[in-house]
């Protein structure tokens, strides 16, 4: 392989709800100003214009019943029914023209009761811990079908926080048979862990059995947008110092160039929540600039990839990307 895949990893976006408002610990920022509760759907179209200027490839998750308000499909509550359409139109138009798309769940909020209908008094993640392949399935092939009924074609699934990481193997047999149920497909992948303190990280094998496969793709850099959220600082230095945390200027530091260098693949990371900074749209300001530094130094190095390229790249040779040991 003459490059090195780079994909970027985007969490918790859902159409017109801020998914983050809804299951954040407080209402307000770390600075102390009021978190806003919607996220316009002009905000997708400017990041969709960012990802197609420097073809950015990477994940794109969409939130079936963002919040537990609805659902993609039958309407959000406080949404027209046209703004959800225009977002989805927005999604498949352009978006999973370059990003892998998934559902991250059901509603990145409380469990869904699915047998009897409302919600069960816990969160997708503490439910998930408990759980196994034969109570995951279901919930995972809900999340699924919600898209494919959206007119979305997933080709994976995205975990809400760090949901099924404690019955991983469980939750990964789910994930295979949810995704024929829905799809027909034998192959696709999951995004769970955050692997940033492994420099030399790269996707592995999870499931090879029966003919069904499933690839882990993992996040090997930190959101460094994140910290965009709790300032009001929108000046070209505090975007450029942002920037600088993922590639410098000169591309010759910054963790993306640490996890290359170590023999990792750069599979960055960020969360709508981080780009859209609170309205400001700092964080998706950063990512520019990071895009502009990596086609600026790195051409020909990297080639973006999104998570369905990166699943096909290592099932081309399975036996060279095993788990990792996490013990």
């Amino acid at each position: 392989m003459d490059f090195i895949p780079v994909s970027l990893i985007i969490d918790d976006p859902a159409p017109r709800v801020f998914v983050y408002y809804e299951h954040a610990d407080s209402r307000f920022t770390a600075d102390g100003r009021p978190l806003v509760s919607e996220v316009p759907n002009s905000f997708l179209k400017d990041f969709v214009s960012v990802t197609e200027r420097y073809g950015i490839r990477g994940k794109f998750s969409v939130v079936p019943m963002p919040g537990g308000r609805g659902d993609i499909v039958n309407g959000v509550d406080g949404f027209a029914k046209e703004e959800i359409d225009e977002w989805l139109s927005v999604v498949r138009e352009r978006v999973q023209k370059s990003f892998s798309i998934c559902p991250e769940m059901l509603t990145h909020a409380k469990t869904v009761d699915l047998e009897n209908g409302g919600f069960l008094d816990v969160n997708e993640n503490t439910w998930a811990s408990t759980q196994t392949a034969q109570t995951l399935t279901p919930y995972i092939a809900k999340s699924l079908s919600l898209l494919k009924e959206a007119g979305l074609k997933a080709t994976g699934v995205t975990s809400p926080w760090d949901f099924g990481i404690e019955v991983e193997d469980e939750y990964v047999r789910a994930i295979s048979v949810a995704y024929g149920e829905v799809y027909g497909g034998k192959d696709c992948w999951y995004f769970l862990r955050d692997l940033r303190n492994r420099p030399n990280a790269k996707p592995w094998v999870a499931l090879n059995q029966d003919g069904r496969r499933v690839v882990s793709v993992p996040a090997t850099a930190s959101d460094h947008f994140w910290q965009c959220m709790d300032t009001t600082d929108t000046s070209s230095a505090y975007i450029s110092s942002v920037a600088d945390g993922v590639i410098t200027s000169d591309g010759r530091g910054g963790e993306m160039i640490r996890v290359m260098e170590a023999g990792g693949w750069p599979i960055l990371i960020a969360h709508w929540q981080s780009l859209f900074s609170n309205g400001l749209g700092t964080g998706l300001k950063a990512l520019e600039e990071v895009a502009r530094r990596i086609e600026a130094n790195l051409s020909g190095r990297v080639k973006w990839m999104s998570a369905e390229e990166i699943m096909r790249l290592v099932l081309e040779q399975p036996e060279s990307f095993p788990k990792p040991s996490f013990d």
